[in-house]
C-alpha cells in the first residue's frame, strides 16, 4: 500500500513525517476476513492494533450468554489500541460483517510508533477523546425515543463510514438485531422503525449487494431534530 493512501484513509497518520510512514509500511501485516468471521477473539486483545482498509466489523460483547453489539466500525477506523495502553478487555470479541481487509501493526510497534514521532502520539490522543465524546452522546441518547436514537445511529454510520451518493449515502446491510443494540433499542423497535423509513421514502435495501441506502439524509436530519 502507498504512503499517500495510507494518510488518505487512517486520520491518525495524517500527522506522521515521511520516515514514520516508510517505518509503518514495512511492520505492518495485511489480513482478510470473510463475512460472519472472527477477527480478535476473547483472548487475543493486547497483542495488536488494526486498520480498517476496507468493509465493517462489530465490537460484540458475550456475557452470561448474552451477546451484545457495542459498536460498528468501517474503512478508515481503527482498533485494538485501548487495550495495548492499558488493561485488555475481558467478554468482547470482533467479528466481519463483510469482507474486510485490515492492516495489522504489532503491539510492541504501536508503542514503538506512538513514541518515534510525538505528532502521531499527539493525533492519537485526540482521536482517543473524540472517541470517548461519541460514546457520551449515546449516553446522551439514553431517554431519546427508539426512533431516533436509530436515526442518529443511522447518520453516524453514515457520515462516518458511508458512501455519499446524490441526496444520500449507502452503508453495508447490518442485521437489524446489530442495528438494535447499537442504538439501544429493541428488535422488534427497530424492525418496525426501519419499515416506517422506507414507507416514508428515507431508507431503501439491496439484499443482493447487501447495501441499505440512506436516500435522504437532510429528511432523516430532520426527522432527528423534531422528533
Amino acid at each position: 500500500m502507498e504512503t499517500q493512501t495510507v494518510v488518505e484513509l487512517f486520520p491518525l497518520f495524517s500527522v506522521a513525517n515521511p520516515e514514520t510512514l516508510e517505518w509503518i509500511l514495512s511492520v505492518v501485516d495485511e489480513e482478510n476476513y470473510g463475512q460472519n468471521e472472527e477477527i480478535i477473539k476473547e483472548d487475543d486483545w493486547g497483542k495488536a492494533v488494526y486498520f480498517v482498509v476496507s468493509g465493517w466489523v462489530k465490537v460484540r460483547s458475550h456475557y452470561n450468554s448474552q451477546e451484545t453489539v457495542l459498536e460498528i466500525l468501517g474503512k478508515g477506523d481503527f482498533f485494538g489500541e485501548m487495550e495495548v495502553l492499558d488493561e485488555s478487555l475481558k467478554h468482547i470479541s470482533v467479528i466481519a460483517l463483510s469482507e474486510v481487509q485490515l492492516l495489522s501493526i504489532s503491539a510492541q510497534r504501536f508503542l514503538q510508533m506512538l513514541l518515534k514521532d510525538t505528532q502521531v502520539h499527539h493525533k492519537m490522543l485526540q482521536l482517543s477523546v473524540r472517541r470517548f465524546r461519541h460514546l457520551y452522546r449515546r449516553f446522551q441518547l439514553h431517554q431519546q425515543t427508539p426512533k431516533i436514537k436509530l436515526i442518529k445511529t443511522l447518520i453516524k454510520l453514515a457520515e462516518t463510514y458511508g458512501k455519499l451518493i446524490e441526496e444520500g449515502a449507502e452503508i453495508l446491510q447490518i442485521p437489524h438485531q446489530d442495528l438494535a443494540d447499537v442504538a439501544d433499542i429493541s428488535f422488534n423497535e427497530c424492525e418496525q422503525i426501519i419499515t416506517q423509513l422506507e414507507h416514508q421514502g428515507c431508507l431503501e435495501s439491496d439484499s443482493s449487494r447487501q447495501i441499505l441506502f440512506l436516500t435522504n439524509l437532510k429528511q432523516l436530519n430532520h426527522f432527528a431534530k423534531q422528533i
